[in-house]
């Protein structure tokens, strides 16, 4: 075995990533640090609909005291993402962070990095050299240049023995993520954070973030992902629990079939989906298919083949659970029996 082949597995405080590991979902707080009630509850949130690690930055020395109490509370492992200061990555190692972000175009001092892969090594704190493509030097333009980049700071984490390392490099232009990842599997062995930086807002994001996660997944490059979103993080871990079920991975998300409806929908359809969306999104782990379709012509098959669903006839709703009919219904009648038996088929 070619020493390419000899992969390896990161470990951020407990959670494993790389090799026949799950792929980890990750998000980030955009929420000040020094804030640590409100980002402990976005934190959890985040978890609670499957995120399983979470980045917090650092901007100033009042962030260290929300930093502290967030490690406590938090319901997942943390990681400090640091930017210019090497004290402050030295400071949230002693802190209690999981992991540690550097970017290496932010962050110039190599005598400071040897310190912080020593604190590392020290506390069994993880690292994620993690170029952004926008943040670095003018002069690293081409793609080879950006590999030999981030090779530099890897060949030093080497000679100093550390190799609890994940590495990713992202750009707000798919095609070149694409490359740069390919290439970045191909020039070194370990875990891979993918994902598109500064993809947009939920819309474009989606759309992005599809396209290049699902080619790297499909030739089994990378091992933690994060799609990033402007707005509300917890879409970012919707689109990714989205993305990894498309792409054929076991993931704890209900599995949602809806039509677009068309002239021959007698139902005010796109209400209902709307309270239905509302609702199972309060059960974000729950592994069921559900249908909601405006007539029968493909409403009848889609239904009966889910775990639940409905479909219009005649401006009546039909529910079928567990591919029986189960009978028809107004509206307000048929969202309440969904819901208890979407509730009985919960799989926690």
């Amino acid at each position: 075995m070619s020493e390419i082949n000899k992969r390896t597995i990161a470990n951020i405080g407990g959670i494993k990533i790389g090799l026949n590991n799950k792929i980890v979902i990750q998000s980030m707080a955009n929420i000040k640090t020094s804030n640590f009630k409100s980002v402990i509850n976005q934190i959890n949130q985040l978890v609670s609909y499957g995120c399983e690690l979470v980045r917090v930055s650092l901007l100033d020395d009042s962030d260290f005291i929300g930093l502290k109490k967030i490690i406590k509370q938090a319901n997942c492992p943390i990681i400090a993402d640091i930017q210019y200061n090497p004290e402050y990555a030295i400071k949230s190692i002693k802190c209690g962070v999981a992991g540690i972000r550097i970017n290496p175009g932010n962050f110039l001092n190599i005598d400071k990095f040897v310190e912080i892969i020593n604190q590392c090594k020290k506390y069994h704190v993880a690292m994620r050299i993690g170029i952004n493509i926008g943040s670095l030097p003018s002069h690293i333009k081409t793609n080879m240049q950006i590999i030999n980049y981030i090779k530099k700071y890897i060949t030093i984490c080497e000679k100093n023995k550390f190799t609890n390392i994940v590495l990713s490099i992202k750009s707000s232009n798919s095609s070149q993520t694409i490359s740069l990842n390919k290439k970045l599997y191909s020039t070194f062995k370990y875990p891979i954070h993918i994902g598109v930086t500064e993809a947009g807002d939920l819309l474009t994001s989606t759309v992005r973030s599809s396209k290049v996660l699902s080619q790297l997944l499909s030739q089994k490059i990378g091992n933690t992902i994060r799609v990033s979103i402007s707005g509300d993080p917890i879409n970012e871990v919707k689109v990714a629990k989205l993305i990894l079920q498309e792409n054929g991975y076991d993931v704890k998300l209900t599995k949602l079939i809806s039509c677009p409806t068309c002239g021959r929908c007698t139902i005010d359809h796109n209400e209902l989906l709307n309270k239905i969306n509302d609702f199972i999104y309060q059960y974000p782990n729950n592994k069921i298919s559900v249908a909601i379709m405006g007539c029968n012509v493909n409403g009848i098959k889609e239904v009966k083949n889910a775990t639940i669903g409905i479909y219009g006839v005649n401006n009546k709703y039909v529910l079928c659970c567990k591919h029986k009919m189960i009978g028809m219904y107004n509206f307000d009648e048929v969202l309440k029996l969904f819901k208890k038996y979407y509730l009985e088929l919960f799989v926690k």
